[in-house]
């Protein structure tokens, strides 16, 4: 049996650099947030953005994926 991609993706998530997280997680907030079929977002990219939000949960650092919401969701992004 293979590995289940959510692990491989938060123990990719665990490798990175604070900075780097940032900048993942906030492409996943934006992703989460896409309507790809009418009435549906992609699943993958919510479960995705969980990872990142536990990852920066994990690392005692909330204040990063707030940010990436607060970024994602401004007008100019």
């Amino acid at each position: 049996m293979g590995r289940d991609p959510g692990d491989e993706f938060r123990e990719y998530l665990r490798s990175l650099p604070d900075t780097l997280l940032e900048n993942v997680t906030e492409d996943y907030v934006w992703l989460a947030g896409l309507v790809l079929e009418p009435g549906r977002h992609g699943t993958d990219f919510v479960e995705r953005r969980e990872c990142c939000r536990a990852e920066c949960l994990r690392r005692g650092v909330p204040e990063l994926y707030q940010f990436a919401e607060r970024v994602v969701s401004s007008p100019a992004a």
